[in-house]
C-alpha cells in the first residue's frame, strides 16, 4: 500500500495517507524518477499559501488525469511546524496542458461569492 501523493509506503491495513488524506493505492509506489521529468516545460496554474486550496486543486488535477508537480512543497514542513509561517506553494502542469487545468481549476481560482444568509 502507498500513498499516490507522497508515495509514502504502508502496511496493510491502512488505507488513507495519514498526511495526505487520499486513499491508498495497492502495491509499491512507483520510481521517484518516474514522477518528474525535468525537460517538461512546465507553467505555473496556481500560487497559493492554502493548504486547502491547494488540496483542492490537486485533488480536481487528479481526477482528470491531468500530471502535476508541487514547487515549494517542502515549505509545507515548516508551516506544519510554525502555522503561522505561510509558505506559498506553486502547481506546475505540463504547457500542453495549461488551458484544460486551468478550466478545471476555475472554481478554485475564481470561487463565486456567497450571498447573504437570508438569500438562501
Amino acid at each position: 500500500m502507498y500513498c499516490p501523493q507522497c508515495l509514502t509506503e504502508y502496511r496493510e491495513g491502512f488505507a488513507e495517507c495519514s498526511d495526505c488524506h487520499v486513499p491508498l493505492l495497492p502495491g509499491t509506489p512507483p520510481p521517484e524518477n518516474a514522477q518528474f521529468d525535468p525537460n517538461l516545460d512546465l507553467v505555473v496554474v496556481l500560487e497559493s499559501n492554502d493548504g486547502v486550496q491547494m488540496g483542492l486543486a490537486k485533488g480536481m488535477l487528479d481526477e482528470v488525469g491531468i500530471p502535476y508537480y508541487v514547487l515549494g512543497q517542502i515549505t509545507r514542513l515548516i508551516s506544519d511546524v510554525d502555522p503561522f509561517l505561510k509558505k506559498w506553494v506553486r502547481l506546475q502542469v505540463p504547457r500542453d496542458r495549461e488551458m484544460e487545468a486551468r478550466e478545471i481549476l476555475q472554481p478554485v481560482l475564481e470561487p463565486e461569492p456567497i450571498g447573504p444568509a437570508d438569500e438562501l
